[in-house]
């Protein structure tokens, strides 16, 4: 055996030993109950799911477990890069069932992290009693009367109407319809959409590859079995993976049904606005062929223009409302904080919203020029899946790394996209950047919010907030940087293009006068 496989062999264990640590530490904390990590679900039927006992964990030790969990699992998914550049070559089925496996044990637990969830039920809810989420919201429906569901809504989104499309809404009120007044069963419901969504991603990314052997052992051990996807979208149950999911199946339809697959990712944006970047990579792949791209975008809008007609134009308009918000955590906030001591707070905003569409479209550029092939084969000579699977992964990478409202569940879409494309040094920024961004949303919940099982101490407080306010955004801006510099000393230029020049010189020159 060569000294290249063995040491493949040797990453490749770490990887696998890692990814179920990680998990098994997941599992751990939910199992502890609500705490400062866990939510608070109500109406627990105890053969259900999702599973735990009431121990009273204190803060740190949950926080603790869930820091070790995340930086592991970020590791391990290093290491597991590292493997396969090794050539390790474990079975396919049982890396399938290592995804699948881990993925099911989560989803047994009660959501973490976040309490996005519990405004889906509470959405849900609203509408299963016949009301309006676009219009009415958690507060607005509890004053006419107490609720069990829409009352275990936490701060601060009491207050706040659904910003998601039509699809994710009709998810929401079926789960509302199973869980009836349990928080814990229409949480879980959400919670196992998610899960299967994982799953499906995950398969449909390992039918996209074919059957090259490595391809498939990638797609899986940064897609479907990926621990910092699986803490980020699944733990906290983020609606992100469904909207995934039908953009990729729309990727597979995309071979021979560009109709089709213009419907389904209409479909996608319909859950959540967002991953239409997937469509604008779609549309990218069939630039020169007119024709076919007219077709996709006419399923597109077909797709989105009906189901948001049927909820209404104030879906729509909600949905465009937090295109002007500022996570905290990125480079943007801390700017904003800073500029604001001495210039108005709207124009700040409008200079970073600005700033940060330049950033997307040149990180955009610099990566099309040096980023890796993509994994997907070409199956006939006017295939233009591998060029669309790739075009995703670079605008979804700009986009996570310059947006000015960046969540560690959002890197999902990059993350699914990223694994379908051949390994380079984004593969490890990647990891840094997801990974400190999971850390740094731990515990991630407002300490005030009433539902809330174990008091935020004030040692956590700080401590959590100097990472969030101070050491994720240096190290998110570190990231971005060292992107540029790879893309760069890879030969990238920052304008490759010469059609400016080309138009300057379709100008006839005066002549000179004798």
């Amino acid at each position: 055996m060569s000294t290249d496989l063995q040491l493949g062999q040797k990453y490749g264990r770490r990887a696998v030993a890692l990814y179920l640590v990680c998990t098994a530490l997941i599992v751990a904390v939910g199992l502890l109950g609500p705490s400062v990590v866990v939510l608070t679900l109500t109406g627990r039927h105890p053969w259900l799911p999702s599973y735990w006992f009431d121990a009273h964990a204190n803060d740190w030790l949950v926080s603790v477990m869930i820091y070790v969990a995340i930086a592991l699992g970020g590791y391990g998914v290093f290491l597991a890069t590292k493997a396969l550049r090794h050539g390790w070559a474990p079975r396919v089925d049982r890396l399938i069932a290592l995804g699948i496996g881990t993925t099911a044990a989560i989803t047994l637990v009660p959501p973490m992290a976040s309490g996005d969830v519990l405004i889906y039920a509470a959405y849900g809810r609203i509408m299963a009693l016949g009301g309006d989420p676009y219009t009415a919201s958690p507060a607005d429906t509890i004053r006419l009367g107490y609720d069990p569901v829409i009352a275990a809504t936490e701060r601060p989104w009491q207050g706040a109407r659904s910003v998601y499309g039509p699809i994710a809404t009709w998810i929401q009120w079926l789960s509302s319809l199973i869980g009836g007044n349990s928080a814990q069963l229409t949480v879980w419901m959400l919670q196992l959409s998610v899960g299967i969504s994982l799953v499906v991603t995950g398969l449909l990314l390992v039918k996209l590859v074919g059957k090259d052997l490595p391809a498939r052992r990638r797609v899986i051990m940064l897609g479907l079995a990926n621990p910092l996807i699986l803490w980020s979208v699944l733990a906290g149950a983020h609606n992100d993976a469904i909207a995934v999911m039908f953009a990729v199946i729309a990727l597979v339809l995309f071979r021979r049904h560009v109709f089709l697959a213009g419907i389904l990712i209409g479909v996608a944006g319909c859950t959540k606005l967002s991953i239409g970047l997937v469509g604008v990579a779609m549309l990218w792949a069939l630039r020169a062929d007119r024709r076919k791209a007219a077709f996709f975008c006419g399923g597109g809008v077909i797709a989105m223009g009906g189901l948001y007609a049927i909820v209404g134009l104030q879906a729509f308009q909600q949905a465009r409302s937090q295109t002007s918000f500022i996570s905290t955590g990125t480079p943007h906030k801390v700017l904003l904080s800073f500029f604001t001591l001495f210039l108005p707070n709207g124009l700040v905003r409008t200079v970073l919203a600005i700033l940060a569409w330049v950033g997307l479209i040149m990180v955009a550029i610099l990566l099309t020029q040096v980023f890796p092939k993509s994994l997907v084969p070409q199956t006939h000579p006017d295939d233009p899946t591998p060029a669309a699977i790739r075009y995703t992964a670079i605008y979804a990478i700009a986009w996570v790394l310059t947006a000015m409202y960046s969540l560690p569940w959002y890197d999902v879409i990059a993350w699914v996209a990223l694994a379908a494309v051949a390994a380079s040094k984004v593969d490890g920024l990647m990891v840094v950047r997801t990974t400190m961004l999971a850390i740094a949303y731990v515990p991630g919940r407002d300490p005030n919010a009433r539902q809330v099982a174990a008091s935020l101490s004030d040692s956590l407080e700080f401590f959590s907030a100097r990472l969030r306010d101070t050491l994720c955004p240096a190290v998110e801006l570190a990231v971005l940087i060292g992107l540029i510099v790879w893309a760069r000393r890879s030969g990238a230029q920052w304008w490759p293009y010469d059609w400016p020049r080309r138009k300057q010189k379709a100008v006839p020159q005066k002549a000179e006068a004798v």
